[in-house]
């Protein structure tokens, strides 16, 4: 990882964390300066630096967990991204995908990966027109829904979401983000990202169905 992709990956949350710590510094600063002698602290004070430094440990401890959501590539790094997709999609329970032309699948293993999934009624695929790949994925039982390019050609949004339909679904929304690739994770309880995301699906499977009649 190059170092403006390392940068921005972790440089909003460097800045967060040396902003936390630069308060409780100025506050105990304070507290030196205007108290007689360290040694003989009042207990109040004593008492309002280990509540500053229990409740900065945790807001540590919240950025951390809030940042784990997070993942960024460098756009060449196309083996990263491709490895983070087969992870996402590899546990049991439905996928939907809403992609542009499936370009991170082309591997064999995703592509086996996907096969199964549609073998098994667990895979639904939307894209602007069908190509290769989502025709060999409906032919293997992927309920694949093509909208047409005139409608959408080239979506900004590139999401999937995984145990679609069940309780604990998660979606990764992936963007472009100048020189690297930034993916965020999100869940029905944390961001409402999901609720769109599934609404979008169930608007295009509507119109899919409709088509077809």
């Amino acid at each position: 990882m190059g170092v403006r992709t390392w940068w921005k990956a972790w440089g909003e949350l460097i800045r967060k964390l040396v902003a936390l710590v630069a308060s409780f510094a100025s506050m105990g600063g304070l507290l030196v300066a205007f108290l007689p002698s360290p040694r003989d602290l009042p207990s109040w004070a004593v008492a309002l630096l280990v509540s500053a430094a229990f409740f900065l440990v945790v807001l540590v401890v919240l950025e951390f967990l809030d940042r784990r959501g997070r993942r960024v590539y460098a756009k060449s790094d196309a083996d990263g991204i491709k490895r983070y997709m087969l992870n996402w999609i590899e546990h049991g329970g439905r996928v939907a995908i809403w992609t542009r032309d499936m370009s991170w699948a082309q591997n064999p293993e995703t592509r086996r990966l996907l096969t199964e999934k549609a073998r098994r009624n667990e895979l639904i695929l939307c894209l602007p027109e069908l190509n290769e790949l989502a025709r060999e994925l409906a032919g293997a039982g992927a309920e694949v829904c093509a909208y047409g390019a005139r409608h959408l050609e080239s979506p900004a949004s590139r999401f999937t979401i995984a145990f679609y339909g069940r309780d604990g679904a998660r979606v990764a929304v992936g963007r472009a983000e100048g020189d690297t690739h930034v993916i965020d994770e999100f869940s029905a309880g944390s961001h409402p990202a999901l609720h769109l995301a599934e609404d979008l699906i169930t608007l295009v499977r509507s119109l899919q169905e409709k088509q077809t009649r």
